[in-house]
């Protein structure tokens, strides 16, 4: 071999020397403690011979769309006028019942199945001298309701149309002997859907309206003794072919209230007259609005004793109203009162504690009372119950106000 070749023969092995890397330990790898930084958390320590665990990315939880139902169709099983899936769906197949209900004075406090109305008309009366409720009954059934007074002209104009609904009324007042003008029996004598009334003055008593002495105490008078039975006056209507289910479109319902709303803790609606005052406050823990009148706080004979009369949702309706050609109230000489419901007016919705300036929108009998916020969309209801307090805009308004 010459010199030459030598030299090439070192220089390879040289250079296989240094692309063969370290040579391999020949026992275990020593590892140094990771010390971690303060206010570290130190990762766990990882057996080197382990097989490899399979990761995943962490878990990203969705932000939910706010879901609106209403107000043209809803869900199966939901009611139109709650927003709220009932858990029997039959019920949604009947008419709703409107059931005048007295609020006369503290004797009549507290009520009996006021808390079961998926909604409550309060309005003014007699010479603006008072108010007086139309509950709604539908998807909930109380044993009894009331107690139960005469018809207004609230009723026969706008709201039995309105829900399509039958009536439990004590009665009316009657002008036809005397020859006058037509009061409130001869209206509703008079009107298209006068079969699906039930009436003292139509002869109808137990077991449709029934009669029961010291409820809500002891010695009250006779005449706020009466109450309406609405399984009873449900199963006559089907009898009779009366009960057919109603379309109930219009009110849109979301959990999640619009943006918009003005923080408020309480409201009130002080009607003139007797009135009487009228205050809402709102429950943060319930989420509800807790009725007060003159501010002493109600409740309802058929719930839980110390549990208050609360609703989901309180809407304040201005329109404008008007005195009628005719007494209603024969002691006092005071005319009866009408409201003019067809149009638009304005109106504040309170939901969540939060108040909404709106404007209420109707154009015709049978269609359901809509509102609109101020781009023109249907504003949301929380879904639950309504109580609507209707309120002069025109002559004898309540003062209403509210706080903060």
């Amino acid at each position: 071999m010459t010199v030459r070749h030598i030299i090439t023969v070192a220089l390879l092995a040289v250079l296989l020397t240094a692309c063969a890397g370290p040579a391999e330990p020949t026992g275990p790898p020593t590892i140094t403690p990771v010390i971690p930084l303060p206010g570290t958390t130190q990762p766990p320590a990882v057996d080197p011979g382990a097989a490899p665990v399979a990761t995943q990315p962490p878990a990203v939880e969705a932000t939910p769309t706010p879901a609106t139902i209403g107000p043209e169709t809803y869900p199966e099983g939901v009611n139109p006028l709650t927003g709220l899936a009932v858990p029997d769906p039959a019920v949604l197949e009947r008419r709703p019942l409107l059931v005048k209900v007295s609020n006369e004075s503290d004797q009549v406090r507290p009520w009996s199945g006021l808390a079961f109305a998926d909604h409550v008309w309060e309005y003014q009366m007699e010479g603006f001298a008072a108010t007086r409720f139309t509950a709604v009954l539908y998807s909930q059934t109380p044993e009894r309701i009331g107690s139960v007074r005469s018809t207004r002209l609230i009723d026969v104009e706008h709201l039995v149309d309105m829900y399509g609904g039958l009536l439990a009324t004590s009665g009316g007042s009657s002008n036809r002997s005397a020859g006058g003008p037509p009061r409130i029996r001869e209206l509703l004598l008079a009107a298209p859907w006068s079969e699906r009334v039930i009436s003292m003055d139509y002869g109808f008593g137990d077991p449709y309206l029934v009669r029961i002495p010291d409820i809500p105490r002891p010695g009250i008078f006779s005449w706020h003794t009466l109450f309406a039975v609405p399984q009873a006056i449900w199963d006559y209507a089907a009898q009779e072919g009366l009960n057919q289910r109603q379309p109930l479109t219009g009110l849109a319902f979301s959990e999640t209230p619009p943006p918009g709303g003005v923080a408020t803790a309480e409201a009130i609606v002080d009607y003139p007259g007797s009135g009487p005052k009228h205050t809402w406050r709102y429950n943060a823990t319930t989420g509800r609005w807790e009725s007060l009148t003159n501010d002493v706080p109600d409740g309802d004979m058929l719930l839980p004793e110390g549990q208050p009369l609360a609703f989901d949702n309180i809407v304040i309706v201005h329109a404008p109203h008007y005195e009628a050609d005719f007494i209603e109230d024969e002691n006092a000489q005071l005319l009866s009162v009408g409201v003019n419901l067809i149009g638009e007016g304005s109106a504040v919705l309170l939901r969540d504690g939060l108040r909404y300036d709106v404007t209420w929108r109707r154009s015709a009998p049978e269609q359901m009372m809509q509102f609109f916020d101020a781009s023109g969309n249907v504003i949301p209801f929380k879904p639950g119950q309504t109580w609507f307090n209707v309120a002069s805009s025109n002559i004898f308004p309540p003062e209403v106000t509210f706080t903060p």
